[in-house]
């Protein structure tokens, strides 16, 4: 059974690889924050370790519930450490020697990497050659937010499969199944930009939904302001977030679905416009839309870099389209 939700085109394939043991070694689950990649990832892991995988994990046997704990002999886990802006090159180390044992408990080990864009250059490089040359009776599961934000030739290395927005009417429909009131529910699946996970986050934490609003609210206000008053509203931007990863990810989400209301995708688009603000009359082509999406993502590949945030952030201010 699997617990991910939507993303059914890649829980199908999933499925037929893990049922006929033809799954690569390596997969790659590329997608916007707080879609489904963390779920869906630890979906596979359970159902490559479960006693009976035939239909996916059944999150009864001993393999799936230390999988649910988080906590199973054959599961080595590397994330973010608290505190830190990537992904160490011990982390990885430590990794080679999990994988390098023979399955403890399981017919096989698994990995977790998530978000993986964090590597270090060097735990990039170390990973690589694990990825080439993988021990036997392993498979390594990656999450990323973009496969261009990741070395080329780990993205190569690895079986790839995006995850895209979900569709508003799935969000809102699994947020009144989970209790949430009809008027709350639609708001949050407009808000969402099609991030279920940060749609039921958003409806257990109301401070959640009014930081991301304010996050959104600044891009529309800067959208709308001048020259000067953009550079002005950096200071605020920089006082107010705490987080600019965060801000940099609800930022290029909400050029990518201004990028789906202009090519006739409704299904959400329109009303999470409504949702977080309009689109400030933003009047450009699909193509100015790309960049836009390109130059955030630089900036934030400036920021990760240690590049001085308030010139990289002034930046990226002055160059965004103007909107009535």
């Amino acid at each position: 059974m699997w617990r991910t939700i939507g993303h059914e085109r890649a829980q199908r394939f999933l499925q037929r690889a893990i049922a006929r043991e033809a799954l690569g070694h390596a997969i790659l689950l590329a997608g916007p924050q707080s879609v489904g990649k963390r779920t869906l990832a630890f979906d596979v892991t359970a159902a490559l370790l479960c006693s009976d995988p035939s239909a996916g994990a059944c999150w009864q046997c001993t393999h799936c519930k230390g999988v649910q704990r988080r906590q199973h002999p054959d599961l080595h886990i590397v994330e973010l450490e608290e505190g830190r802006k990537s992904i160490r090159m011990e982390q990885i180390a430590a990794l080679q020697g999990a994988v390098a044992l023979r399955p403890y408990q399981a017919a096989r080990r698994v990995a977790v990497i998530r978000d993986a864009h964090f590597l270090q250059p060097e735990a990039g490089q170390r990973l690589l050659k694990t990825l080439e040359e993988p021990p036997p009776h392993n498979t390594l599961i990656l999450t990323a937010s973009a496969t261009h934000l990741l070395p080329a030739t780990l993205v190569s290395r690895c079986q790839v499969l995006r995850l895209s927005a979900l569709p508003q009417s799935l969000i809102r429909a699994t947020l009144v199944e989970q209790g949430v009131p009809e008027q709350d529910a639609a708001f949050l699946a407009a808000a969402s930009l099609g991030r279920m996970g940060w749609a039921i986050k958003a409806s257990r934490d109301p401070e959640l939904r009014e930081q991301e609003e304010a996050i959104v609210g600044a891009l529309v206000e800067t959208l709308r302001s001048d020259r000067a008053a953009r550079v002005a509203l950096v200071d605020s931007i920089l006082n107010e977030v705490t987080d600019l990863e965060r801000l940099f990810e609800l930022w290029s989400e909400w050029w990518r679905s201004l990028l789906l209301y202009q090519a006739g995708v409704a299904d959400g688009i329109g009303e999470a416009g409504h949702a977080l603000g309009e689109y400030a009359g933003v009047a450009t082509t699909p193509s100015d839309v790309v960049n836009v999406i390109k130059r955030i993502d630089e900036t934030r590949e400036w920021v990760r870099a240690n590049v001085n945030a308030r010139l990289a952030l002034e930046t990226l201010v002055l160059h965004l389209p103007a909107a009535s």
